[in-house]
């Protein structure tokens, strides 16, 4: 048996029930079930504690960061972490980190930046960046199962099949997430682009409101 690994989830949403905590979560349970050290924080309130991050970062041997696409990468807080952590590179010499990136289009290069800019933070920092994982159609799913998604089958395949190189502190080739991907006629993706914007309008009038009630 492997020794045990330290692994820290990062869920780099302001969202705490959302798509990419459940894909951490899976990640947590699976490494946990064979009884790696897993655990999973969630970014936006531990930038408060900018010296409580590095500890938990400093612990770790493997860091996975699991958010959603904002505007072709990550939201700005994973850049925030960046930039705080790569003040401290000492306690990331050495390090292996991976992502998770999910966002509302089906196809995966349009979520691929993000993982982009993991690699490069790897690079700088004198970490082993091993690739990372994305899906497409997050915001259907919305927390919740990926079995609502109509090739929920082939992404579980092959979302464990990261999960696999994760625990062998292995590379995660591009292929696993290019596998997952949903293939269908032009005119369905557009059918479905549409309906993911419906629910961003929908979703967008109700913070609106939200707001306007405080």
């Amino acid at each position: 048996h492997a020794r045990m690994k330290r692994i820290l989830l990062i869920n780099a949403s302001p969202r705490t029930k959302g798509t990419s905590v459940l894909l951490a979560r899976m990640c947590a349970d699976y490494l946990a079930e064979r009884e790696h050290d897993a655990d999973l924080i969630h970014l936006y309130p531990a930038l408060k504690d900018p010296e409580g991050l590095c500890r938990t970062v400093h612990a770790a041997d493997i860091l996975i960061v699991s958010g959603p696409c904002y505007i072709n990468t990550y939201p700005a807080d994973v850049i925030a972490m960046m930039e705080l952590l790569s003040a401290h590179r000492e306690i990331l010499e050495g390090k292996s980190i991976y992502g998770i990136i999910q966002g509302g289009m089906p196809y995966p290069h349009t979520h691929e930046s993000g993982l982009n800019s993991l690699r490069i933070f790897a690079e700088k920092c004198g970490m082993n960046y091993k690739g990372g994982f994305v899906m497409g159609m997050g915001p259907l799913v919305d927390g919740k199962q990926l079995s609502v998604l109509p090739h929920s089958r082939k992404i579980l395949r092959q979302l464990n099949q990261f999960f696999r190189c994760v625990e062998r502190e292995a590379e995660a080739p591009a292929s696993l997430y290019e596998k997952a991907q949903l293939r269908l006629p032009v005119f369905v993706f557009r059918i479905m682009a549409a309906a993911v914007n419906r629910k961003i309008d929908q979703d967008l009038k109700k913070l609106q409101q939200q707001i306007k009630a405080e």
